[in-house]
């Protein structure tokens, strides 16, 4: 009972506030991507990129950009245990991006890496692996944005 009532005086008061998250989609860009082009290495990174660049395809007012990028996705072993059996792998995601903007022209290189076991069961370690490159793909969206808009600041 006492959790309860702690848990909704919390929820009320954080209520109240005026409390946003930093990263809301409050915020207000005065960009749009006219279009991106891929060369992949990943069909599956590729696609998570595209899902995660969807709202700023839409036209609005403001400046445009056209980005060809390029995305290379290794899956390589990172230990292996003494019969030879892979044990951890390595994940590592590069992305290359051309960007033009009224004549001028920006590469924005974007590297993440990340480690992932080994799992007996294929289908759970490919499900895992999937999740590994659905946050990758978020992450380098989220720091293209960040350089997209300083080079629109500038």
């Amino acid at each position: 009972m006492k959790k309860t009532f702690t848990t909704i005086i919390i929820l009320l008061l954080i209520q109240g506030c005026g409390y946003a998250p930093m990263y809301s989609e409050n915020q207000k860009t005065d960009f749009y991507i006219q279009s991106i082009n891929f060369n992949d290495d990943d069909r599956d990174l590729t696609n998570f990129i595209k899902i995660n660049l969807n709202n700023y395809f839409d036209k609005k007012a403001g400046k445009n950009f056209v980005i060809n990028a390029t995305i290379n996705y290794k899956k390589s072993a990172l230990s292996k245990s003494a019969e030879g059996v892979v044990e951890q792998y390595d994940l590592t995601s590069t992305a290359s991006f051309q960007v033009n903007f009224e004549n001028i022209n920006k590469t924005i290189n974007i590297s993440e890496v990340s480690n992932m076991n080994n799992f007996s069961d294929e289908f759970k370690e490919r499900e895992i692996e999937q999740t590994i490159k659905k946050n990758m793909a978020r992450s380098i969206v989220s720091k293209l944005l960040l350089q997209l808009t300083r080079f629109n600041a500038s």
